[in-house]
């Protein structure tokens, strides 16, 4: 009780000091509201189980809460226009004229409308809103704000700097993205915005938040952990007046509850200073509830935007799946994707611009196409962009940007992009081959049909891995599509009885992949050699790789693979395997890394062929064929194995194209 009578006296004192808004009010500050989304929920005594009791426990907490001053007329009102916010004087113009002018945005979001009066009076809130819906926004402005409301300490020394807000993602790429447009709203307000996320230079980033200052921190867990913990670093947070953490579910999925918990005990305790801690979240499980009781007040908001009847993207997004006579029909089905909407786009004016995510299950396939895409004569209005896990931190920051910014556009990405990051107006998400799981396949598609956009998924699957889709996906709304001239052609014939059209195209990638490096086409040959079979013999899986080395990378003969590893893999029992005792380096070791210590087992970064990470993540197979150690020696099968070799009959296919036929 003490603790909470100490922490509260602060914090009144504190608010009582610095104004919420940017006129003098008659009332101290905004009266909360408790519509029927908003809920006030207590800290004390709340076995939360489950979520709906959580709700249960909120709803009849808010009600035992329930303010006993009137609101004024204004200040009742709803928001709906950004406009709105200077009008009432809550948020500088500057940041207004920047969300207006520069962003083009002048009405509000849901969780944006919903938060605000809470935010911007200093509550701690946790707000469940999906992707995509504008809630960074939602907690940019109250965090800015509250930063030009609050004077800077004087300066602690040299080597030293002093950060007063930070925000915490899960991934690099949203970090960054996060931060771009920190930057953007806190442009002419004096307010410096700075990262640190791992894969950049630590030294570098704290030169520049001791050098340059920084109100507001964004990073990643792990090296915002490293900083805090870095006594010589100098990044003090004794002033720190908020805490974000965006994507809460996300960030404790992950595993960094650990993480999370160090930060929150290196920051300065509550009952010195009040902090403000916003939590967005997608989804509100225990772990997150958790996470509210270590690092909210014992009272806080509780803002929900999306409805418990609200269909997912999965299930309203149109989706098509193509059946693809082998993998070398891949790139050419993916080109003719595009050609196709565009020619719907001459015809109709009304479409938005062609603007796709292809997604490739290992960073080696992803780095071929992109050569490939880049060496064809493309359409300049519909440039291409590469993404994954072994870019430069520079790179991967230029790259999502530019994308970003770009109304035609096409960007060939790892599973790095697939969640969390926001690309405005993506109309395609294409994905070519099986995904490593279900989850995967769902936020890979959730990249489009964002910010009530509409969009369409397309997913290009060779014919072994028709059982795994039904196993992971038969129950969605996908359809079977066979409009692809491309994807039924029998490329081990030259092409030649195909329409005129499909024959430009194959022609095209096949000029094009005739000027890739040898060393780029074995290194994508080598991941997908190292990943699993999709469900067919392995027989089926070696003869479909080695139509593709000949008759899609334009190879003479398959990447060779040495006997040792033939040996240790099984694979030397399989015909036409191409065993040569002395295997270019390039070939040991896959062209990706992912052949070192003698085996197929996988050691580096981005993704095999089941689409699971190299390096931090077990190399589950989906498909049947077990898994490799890093000795290369498969892994017997656990029961619990998704794709065992028992039979699964949950999902039924939609369309008998789909049957399979062996």
């Amino acid at each position: 009780m003490l603790g909470a009578v100490r922490r509260y006296g602060v914090a009144q004192a504190l608010r009582a000091s610095v104004p919420r808004s940017l006129h003098a009010r008659s009332t101290p500050q905004l009266l909360k509201l408790q519509p029927s989304s908003v809920l006030k929920v207590s800290n004390a005594a709340r076995p939360f189980h489950n979520f709906p009791q959580a709700r249960s426990a909120a709803s009849a907490a808010a009600q035992e809460d329930r303010p006993v001053r009137s609101e004024s007329a204004q200040e009742n009102a709803a928001l709906h226009e950004f406009a709105d916010l200077q009008k009432r004087g809550l948020v500088d113009p500057k940041i207004i004229e920047t969300i207006a002018r520069k962003m083009n945005i002048t009405a509000m979001t849901d969780v944006q409308s919903q938060t605000f009066h809470k935010t911007l009076q200093g509550n701690d809130v946790l707000a469940q809103a999906k992707t995509g819906t504008g809630k960074t926004i939602a907690y940019l402005v109250p965090v800015l704000q509250s930063l030009m409301n609050s004077p800077r300490s004087p300066p602690s020394g040299r080597g030293t700097a002093e950060v007063r807000s930070m925000i915490i993602s899960p991934t690099r790429e949203l970090a960054e993205q996060i931060a771009v447009q920190a930057r953007l709203l806190a442009a002419g307000t004096g307010l410096k915005v700075q990262t640190a996320v791992g894969g950049s230079g630590k030294q570098l980033g704290l030169n520049r938040i001791r050098g340059e200052g920084c109100d507001l921190l964004i990073g990643t867990p792990g090296r915002i952990e490293d900083i805090l913990s870095d006594k010589r670093a100098g990044v003090r947070t004794s002033t720190l007046s908020s805490l974000v953490l965006d994507e809460a579910d996300r960030l404790l999925d992950q595993g960094f509850a650990a993480d999370l918990m160090r930060i929150i005990d290196l920051l300065p305790s509550p009952m010195k200073v009040d902090r403000q801690t916003l939590m967005f979240s997608a989804t509100v499980p225990n772990e997150v509830m958790d996470m509210v009781r270590r690092a909210m007040k014992p009272k806080f908001d509780f803002v929900k935007t999306v409805r418990d009847d609200e269909a997912p993207t999965h299930l309203t997004v149109p989706q098509k799946a193509v059946m693809l006579n082998g993998l070398e029909n891949g790139v050419p089905a993916t080109l003719e994707i595009a050609k196709s909407y565009e020619d719907q786009m001459r015809n109709n004016h009304n479409l938005p611009p062609f603007k796709a995510i292809v997604y490739f299950n290992t960073t080696a396939e992803v780095n071929l196409v992109y050569e490939v895409a880049s060496k064809m004569k493309m359409d300049r209005s519909t440039p291409v962009f590469v993404m994954h896990s072994r870019l430069t931190q520079r790179d991967r920051t230029r790259n999502a940007g530019t994308f970003r910014r770009q109304r035609s556009a096409i960007l060939i990405s790892s599973d790095v992009t697939a969640r969390g990051m926001d690309f405005p107006d993506v109309t395609h998400v294409i994905q070519v081959g099986a995904p490593r799981d279900r989850d995967s396949y769902i936020h890979r598609l959730g990249r489009t049909a964002r910010a009530n956009k509409t969009g369409e998924g397309w997913i290009l699957l060779n014919k072994g891995e028709i059982p795994a889709f039904n196993r992971l996906l038969g129950d969605l709304p996908i359809d079977g599509d066979k409009s692809l001239s491309t994807a039924a052609v029998d490329m081990t014939n030259g092409s030649a009885d195909a329409p005129p059209a499909a024959q430009d195209i194959i022609g095209r990638v096949n000029n094009a992949m005739a000027d890739v490096d040898y060393r780029t086409k074995s290194s994508a040959f080598m991941s997908l050699l190292s990943g699993a079979s999709g469900g067919q013999s392995k027989q089926r899986f070696i003869d479909g790789l080695n139509r593709l080395a000949i008759h899609g990378y334009g190879l003479e003969e398959p990447p060779s693979v040495s006997p040792l590893i033939a040996q240790r893999t099984g694979l030397d029992r399989v015909r036409g395997v191409n065993i040569k005792a002395h295997v270019p380096y390039d070939n040991m070791v896959g062209g990706d890394r992912r052949m070192s210590r003698g085996g197929l087992g996988s050691r580096g970064g981005g993704f095999n062929r089941s689409g699971s990470r190299n390096r931090n993540e077990s190399s589950d197979d989906l498909f049947g064929v077990g898994r490799f150690n890093r000795s290369g020696l498969r892994n017997s099968y656990e029961r619990n194995d998704r794709f065992s070799g028992e039979k699964d009959t949950r999902f039924q296919p939609r369309s008998r194209d789909f049957k399979p036929s062996f």
